[in-house]
């Protein structure tokens, strides 16, 4: 998601829910107040069902004149997700195609209570007259179908890819400066013999390199700027934190110097469990827990083969926590399909590179920054 309102990169989102005449809610995709997935998250809940009747025509001139006129961004694209069964209030007398000046219009056809089927012309007319843009479900249920997500994530990036996959950043990559929006950062950094002593070090510095890139708070309770935390899992121990969040430079730092390399299993599973419970959540009060207006952010740092013990707990508790979560890796001999549950099958968000070392580079060290903060 883009970190502010005018962020030349990254994504924003809006939501309209519209019903009888002049009766629409929405969240604007130039609401200031939206600097992460979290708050947008929050908006989203908030929201109340309208009931009432079905004005879709005004609906979707409202969208374009109030909302995408007046907020989108220069050069960048707009998509529209309509999610109806195609009918609509008959004294309605807008134009069904009000969104399609420079807008791509999906239609999401879903089958009424009564069983019966969308109304085709009308959805066609919503997305543009291209039959293709329109989807049909039976139920709404299957909007949450995993095979309908991932049909709906290839519509609106088709072709996911990291900038830096391989380290090939060129000079004139064009990012957004970083700003101080509140966000919790948690480094999980695998503690397992595949890892190594030299690699666990290496990812230790490149935790401390980002501290430097990523704008940290200037004191403890701030509202902006991000915070650090470290844990290392691995063995039958508990998971062991090396740094509870924490806005001190010195402290995050000194990290290098006194953590001591477990050389043991991976256990990814019972440690996401510990930082839900713990870091997150702070059950217990033995730690500080996140702020509750910052973006809690979880930051893998492994190749994704771990123990299957609690491991699907764990991704669970990551999403009742609203996490949103990053996986980053080296080398060729990595569990994709953990990794790809670890980040909610969301692609952009593996970062794997060839070596550990390559880590600590400049260039991939500002371009994960960015990511991240």
């Amino acid at each position: 998601m883009a970190k502010n309102i005018t962020d030349i990169s990254g994504s924003r989102l809006g939501v309209v829910q519209y019903s009888h005449q002049e009766a629409v809610q929405a969240i604007r995709m130039d609401d200031a107040s939206i600097t992460s997935v979290t708050s947008f998250k929050a908006k989203v809940k908030a929201m109340e069902w309208i009931a009432g009747g079905t004005w879709t025509p005004s609906a979707l001139k409202f969208t374009y004149e109030k909302l995408i006129v007046p907020g989108r961004r220069a050069g960048t694209k707009v998509v529209a997700i309509v999610i109806t069964d195609g009918r609509y209030d008959p004294k309605d007398l807008d134009n069904l195609e009000a969104l399609c000046r420079g807008v791509e219009v999906y239609a999401i056809a879903i089958g009424d209570m009564f069983d019966t089927g969308a109304e085709r012309q009308s959805l066609e007319k919503i997305a543009c007259n291209i039959n293709d843009r329109v989807k049909t479900l039976s139920v709404y249920a299957e909007l949450t179908a995993e095979e309908f997500l991932e049909e709906i994530e290839f519509i609106l990036c088709p072709e996911p890819e990291n900038i830096c996959p391989d380290l090939k950043c060129t000079s004139d990559l064009k990012v957004a400066p970083l700003v101080q929006r509140p966000v919790d950062i948690l480094f999980f950094v695998d503690g397992s013999e595949r890892t190594g002593a030299r690699n666990f070090i290496r990812i230790l510095r490149f935790i401390e390199m980002l501290s430097y890139e990523i704008p940290l708070s200037a004191k403890e309770n701030d509202y902006k700027g991000a915070r650090f935390a470290v844990l290392q899992y691995g063995g039958e121990n508990p998971p062991e934190v090396l740094l509870d969040f924490s806005h001190s430079q010195s402290s995050i730092s000194a990290i290098a110097s006194r953590a001591v390399y477990r050389d043991s299993s991976s256990v990814l599973g019972e440690a996401i469990i510990f930082a839900t419970d713990n870091l997150v959540n702070n059950r217990g009060g033995t730690y500080k827990g996140v702020r509750q207006i910052a973006e809690r952010s979880f930051v893998f740092v492994t190749d994704g083969v771990t123990s299957d013990n609690h491991f699907e707990e764990g991704i669970a508790a990551m999403r009742k926590a609203n996490v949103v979560s990053t996986a980053i890796t080296a080398g060729s001999d990595i569990d994709r399909e953990r990794l790809m549950q670890l980040v909610f099958k969301d692609r952009a968000l593996i970062f794997n590179f060839k070596h550990y070392k390559d880590l600590i580079g400049s260039q991939v060290v500002k371009h994960i920054a960015h990511c991240l903060g």
